[in-house]
C-alpha cells in the first residue's frame, strides 16, 4: 500500500509539472491578451464603459463591449450601446470635403470667401486647407464645455465670432479651434445645397451602412447611447480651462451640442460602424487613394515645421491628426478624450477604443492593444 500511494503521489507531481510546463509553453491568446489589456486600463482610468474594435486586413477581427452605459442605472454596455466619438467627426468631416474635390466643386487651397462671400474682410486669406489643418488664426466659436460663445443661439454665436480679430496670421501656427470646421461645414452647404448632417449622412453612413449612426440630437435621446461621465471639474475663464478639479467618483456630464458645431464633434456611433467606415475608406469606397494621403498629410507651417496636439501626436492633415515616428506610425483619430481610432498603414491594423468617460484618454493605451497584433510595436510608458 505504501509503494502504491508514493507511486500515486510521484504520478501526480508529474500530472502536474507536466501542466505547469504546458501551461508555459502555451501562450496567452490574442483574445485573452486584448481583454487584459482593456480591463487594466478601465480598471486604472475609472471607465465606466467602453467598447472595442481591430480591423485587420479589411476585416473585423475582434470586438467587445465592457463596463456600464449608466452607472445609475446598471446597464451594462454592449456592442450596440452608442457612445459620442467628439472630435473624430472631423475627420469624417475631412472626407467630405475630399469627396467635393474629387467632384470638381472645391478647392483646398482656395480662400473661405470663394465659397462663402459674406465672411468678414479680416478672414479673406484664409484657406479651407488652412482652417481643417488649424493653423487659420480664426478665433473660437465654442468653450470647452462646448457653450457656444457668449451663451448665444447659434446664429448670434455666428454672427459674433466672425466680429473677432484674427489670433495670428494664417499658416504660421497650430491651434486647435472648433470654428474651423463650423466653417468648412458652411462651405460644404454652399457647394452642395443640402445640410452639412445630410450630405454625411447619404455620402458616408448610408454608403458604408453605418445603422447606429447619426448626430446629436439633443432633443431626441439615440436609443442605447450611452451616459457621458468624468472625474474633472473644470474652470473657464472667457472660453479656456484655467484649471481642473478632481473628484472622487465619476459624475454625469452633459455635453449641448449645437447644429452648428456637428461638423467639428457631433456624431454618435457604435465601434463596429466606425470599423466599417476605416474599412470602405481602405477599400477606397468613399474617397480614392490620392485623396486618403491628402487626407492624413501633415500640414507644414510657413517656417517649414509640423504641428500637433503634442510630441506623441505631432502631425495634423484634413481633419486626420498623425503620430509621426520611424517605426509603426499611425494616424490618430481622437475624440474628447474619451474616443480613438487609431490606424496602422503600415502594419495594416485599425484599433478602436470608445469609452463615455471624458479623460479615459485611450489614446494613450491604443499601442498597448495594438501590439498584441503587432510584434515588435514598442509601448511607451504614456499614462
Amino acid at each position: 500500500m505504501m509503494m502504491k500511494s508514493i507511486s500515486a503521489a510521484i504520478g501526480l507531481i508529474a500530472a502536474l509539472s507536466g501542466f505547469a510546463e504546458r501551461a508555459v509553453a502555451e501562450p496567452e491568446t490574442q483574445t485573452a491578451a486584448i481583454e487584459r489589456v482593456i480591463q487594466a486600463e478601465m480598471s486604472a482610468r475609472g471607465i465606466p464603459g467602453a467598447q472595442l474594435a481591430i480591423v485587420q486586413h479589411n476585416k473585423l477581427v475582434f470586438s467587445g463591449a465592457y463596463g456600464q452605459a449608466n452607472l445609475e442605472a446598471a446597464t451594462p454596455v454592449t456592442n450596440q450601446s452608442v457612445f459620442p466619438i467628439n472630435s473624430i467627426s472631423k475627420a469624417v468631416t475631412g472626407v467630405a470635403v475630399m469627396q467635393l474635390v474629387e467632384a470638381g466643386k472645391l478647392d483646398l487651397d482656395a480662400p473661405l470667401k470663394a465659397y462663402l462671400n459674406t465672411l468678414p474682410e479680416a478672414w479673406k486669406e484664409v484657406t479651407v486647407r488652412q482652417a481643417l489643418t488649424h493653423v487659420s488664426g480664426l478665433p473660437e466659436i465654442v468653450d470647452d464645455n462646448v457653450r457656444l460663445i457668449d451663451g448665444a443661439e447659434p446664429e448670434a454665436a455666428w454672427a459674433r465670432v466672425q466680429q473677432l480679430p484674427l489670433r495670428f496670421d494664417p499658416g504660421t501656427r497650430f491651434a486647435y479651434t472648433q470654428t474651423n470646421y463650423v466653417v468648412v461645414g458652411k462651405v460644404i452647404e454652399k457647394i452642395t445645397g443640402q445640410s452639412f448632417s445630410d450630405f454625411v449622412r447619404s455620402r458616408q453612413f448610408n454608403a458604408v451602412g453605418m445603422a447606429r449612426t447619426s448626430f446629436i440630437d439633443l432633443a431626441a435621446a439615440k436609443p442605447g447611447a450611452v451616459t457621458l461621465y468624468t472625474f474633472m471639474k473644470l474652470q473657464i475663464e472667457g472660453m479656456k480651462t484655467v484649471g481642473v478639479e478632481r473628484s472622487e467618483v465619476p459624475f454625469v456630464r452633459p455635453e449641448p451640442w449645437q447644429e452648428i458645431v456637428r461638423p467639428a464633434g457631433g456624431i454618435q456611433a457604435t465601434a463596429a460602424d466606425l470599423a466599417a467606415w476605416v474599412i470602405a475608406l481602405q477599400q477606397l469606397k468613399l474617397v480614392k487613394r490620392g485623396s486618403l494621403e491628402e487626407l492624413s498629410k501633415p500640414q507644414v507651417l510657413k517656417d517649414g515645421t509640423m504641428r500637433g496636439f503634442n510630441a506623441t501626436v505631432n502631425g495634423y492633415g484634413l481633419g486626420w491628426p498623425s503620430v509621426r515616428r520611424a517605426a509603426h506610425p499611425a494616424i490618430a483619430l481622437i475624440g474628447g478624450e474619451r474616443a480613438t481610432v487609431f490606424i496602422y498603414p503600415e502594419d495594416d491594423l485599425t484599433v478602436i477604443v470608445l469609452t463615455n468617460l471624458m479623460g479615459a484618454a485611450p489614446q494613450k493605451f491604443a499601442d498597448r492593444i495594438a501590439a498584441v497584433y503587432i510584434p515588435g510595436l514598442v509601448v511607451e510608458n504614456n499614462k
